[in-house]
């Protein structure tokens, strides 16, 4: 759009592709639809496998677990507290699988997963898979 200023005053609009880009940079994390995530991890027991970035909702779908020594799969958020328990597995093995239904267990910016067991394990080795939305777009999950 064009316009005519006669005050004397220089004016700098934006053009098309700069206020495409400033769109894009505000914006982006909005126009895009669910991203699926698939996040390794490893350590001593309890582990904490991962959170998502401040500004960004998970909903967790599958986590494996292979533990160094038999033990059955406890899974938490945000602490080990008996009330944050989101996940057991009592089988005594060393690998578990667990999957979860569609926002079923919600992880909100920065709160982790905890992955512990409860028997002889000290290790432990596995995969999550996670879909992410931005704050706001939880509806999407």
């Amino acid at each position: 759009m064009k316009f005519k200023i006669k005050a004397g005053a220089e004016v700098d609009f934006l053009t098309q592709d700069e206020l495409s880009q400033v769109l894009t940079d505000q914006l982006g994390p909005w126009r895009s639809g669910i991203r699926y995530k698939r996040i390794p991890y490893s350590g001593p027991l309890p582990a904490t496998v991962g959170a998502p970035e401040s500004g960004y909702v998970w909903s967790v779908r599958l986590l494996s677990a292979t533990f160094d020594e038999h033990s059955p799969l406890r899974v938490f958020t945000q602490s080990l507290e008996t009330s944050s328990l989101v996940g057991i597995e009592r089988g005594d093995e060393t690998e578990h699988v667990m999957r979860w239904q569609d926002n079923q267990v919600i992880l909100f910016g920065t709160q982790p997963l905890i992955v512990a067991g409860s028997g002889e394990a000290r290790h432990v080795t596995g995969l999550m898979t996670v879909a992410e939305v931005p704050v706001g777009r939880e509806w999407q999950l």
